[in-house]
């Protein structure tokens, strides 16, 4: 009787272990903001209305991810926030979400589309070092050859989303390739110094001297919905990172193309500090100058916020206005640093 007492108690204390194992390998898998999440069970409520709205968006048992997915004119990569039922093997269930595409009844409503072959199947997926190796099955390489920076960065970007990933190694049947069909090597890795939607006709690679930037404006796709489209602007190597990534986004999208930004023009930098992930900007009086209402102003917020906690150590962002925390006229709020969203353009 002793015996048989002492081994349920070890076999209740393996069990306790595993589950704590268990629990740490997935927090290392989860995206960062979505960690914040499910610790987040001491916030008083009320104290980030934000993050308690999008709570509210979602069912009880699902697990939001962030997807890439192409708007109609093939354009732009856009990242979108989509559900699943909640898994461990999150990385795999992001990558078959982008190789499955919206619904019909998204992309009718969008016109979003995944740029990945549908019959392109995954063969395996390991993540050591923050390497992700991912090999995929032939098919994957039946996409248009003109299209291979938005297919390689569909999957490339949407397992970076992962804080354990740094870098993406792609097979096709176990082997690295030479090239891929429209001539990107294959031998390497790639990683968040690749670009997104890329300003530059040439890789940012082959520029000497050079810093790419991170930028978030915004597009209006279907019935008038507005969706966050990250852009990576080459600029001058040399001169201070925060600096010139605030300058960029004032100076707003190219006028060729089809973004827009909310910010008004006339805006000045007058100042900024980082102090423990919190990112503080000063802008001058002329960011009040905004026009659309409360969409203007929660496009303002949502630019500001994206791009800058883009920049590495930045996880909040402070807003100030002529060095005071303001509330715009149709209730946004900069009293208090704000987090990136964590439903990111939801078409859930």
């Amino acid at each position: 009787m002793k015996m048989n007492r002492c081994l349920l108690y070890l076999l209740l204390v393996v069990s306790l272990v595993g589950m704590f194992m268990l629990q740490g390998c997935l927090e290392d898998y989860l995206p960062k903001k979505l960690q914040q999440k499910e610790r987040s069970e001491s916030i008083i409520p009320g104290e980030n209305k934000q993050e308690e709205q999008e709570r509210e968006m979602l069912p009880e048992g699902v697990l939001p991810l962030r997807v890439y997915f192409m708007e109609g004119k093939g354009h732009y990569l856009i990242p979108v926030t989509v559900t699943i039922p909640w898994t461990e093997g999150v990385g795999r269930a992001a990558l078959e979400k982008v190789i499955e595409g919206p619904t019909p009844a998204q992309e009718m409503r969008y016109g979003l589309y995944s740029p990945v072959p549908p019959t392109t199947e995954i063969l395996g997926l390991t993540i050591r070092d923050g390497l992700a190796k991912l090999d995929l099955s032939g098919s994957f390489l039946s996409y248009d050859p003109g299209e291979e920076r938005q297919v390689l960065n569909s999957i490339v970007f949407t397992l970076l989303q992962f804080p354990t990933v740094k870098e993406v190694q792609l097979l096709v049947d176990g082997v690295a390739l030479e090239a891929f069909p429209g001539g990107t090597p294959g031998k390497g890795t790639f990683s968040r110094e690749r670009g997104i939607n890329l300003e530059i006709a040439v890789e940012p690679e082959a520029l000497e001297d050079t810093q790419l930037v991170t930028l978030y404006f915004y597009t209006v796709l279907g019935d008038n919905h507005i969706f966050y489209v990250p852009v990576s602007r080459v600029v001058a190597g040399g001169e201070d990172f925060i600096k010139v990534t605030i300058e960029e986004l004032l100076k707003g999208p190219r006028q060729d193309g089809s973004l827009f930004s909310e910010l008004p023009p006339g805006i000045v930098l007058r100042g900024y500090s980082l102090n423990d992930g919190i990112l503080s900007v000063d802008f001058s009086r002329e960011l009040l100058n905004y026009k659309g209402g409360l969409r203007g102003e929660k496009n303002i917020s949502a630019q500001i916020v994206l791009t800058l906690t883009e920049i590495p150590g930045v996880d909040k962002v402070q807003l100030l206005v002529e060095g005071e925390k303001v509330t715009l006229q149709y209730g946004t709020s900069f009293q208090e640093p704000l987090s990136p969203p964590l439903l990111v353009n939801p078409i859930i």
